[in-house]
């Protein structure tokens, strides 16, 4: 079996079916794909970072309904001590290399964003993820070299009612 990592904008569009005004395109295209996951025996991975960053933008009320939900149809691994030693390791690598001094006066991205970005790149590669989807410019940009980052992949059906990814 499979395993992909998600980040937060996939569970915005595919999950919760909300996008900004110009990204209304993506709720279907991610529902698309996570049924084109479940197909194809594809198990998707939302890392508990991931989560909270979900659960921020969700009145507490509903915050167990929504973890809920999540548990039932996906893999919610937890952030341990083998992701935070990898956490460690990338985060110092990226320092020293200047990326995360280049990311914050590049692209505006903060500390905090830049560590929660490192945390998920490393919950994915410590679970054996093959792929992590997000469309994070950030994200693509610190984790490039360590994981294959795609965006969620333009799904057609085909006669056999399947769903497949465009090339």
């Amino acid at each position: 079996m499979k395993l992909v990592c998600v980040d937060t904008h996939v569970l915005i569009w595919g999950v919760r079916e909300r996008a900004e005004d110009d990204q209304e395109v993506m709720i279907h295209r991610t529902k698309a794909f996570i049924e084109w996951c479940r197909s194809n025996k594809t198990t998707i991975m939302v890392p508990s970072i991931v989560v909270g960053e979900l659960l921020t933008a969700i009145e507490p009320v509903h915050h167990a309904m929504v973890v809920n939900l999540l548990e039932n149809g996906f893999d919610l691994p937890s952030y341990d001590a083998k992701a935070a030693a990898l956490f460690a390791r990338l985060w110092r690598e990226k320092q020293e290399s200047g990326l995360v001094a280049t990311l914050q006066t590049e692209m505006q991205a903060t500390r905090q964003e830049l560590k929660a970005d490192c945390m998920i790149v490393a919950t994915a590669i410590t679970r054996n993820a093959e792929v992590l989807y997000s469309h994070d410019a950030k994200l693509k940009k610190f984790a490039n070299g360590n994981i294959a980052v795609k965006e969620i992949p333009e799904l057609q059906y085909q006669e056999n009612l399947q769903l497949e990814p465009v090339s």
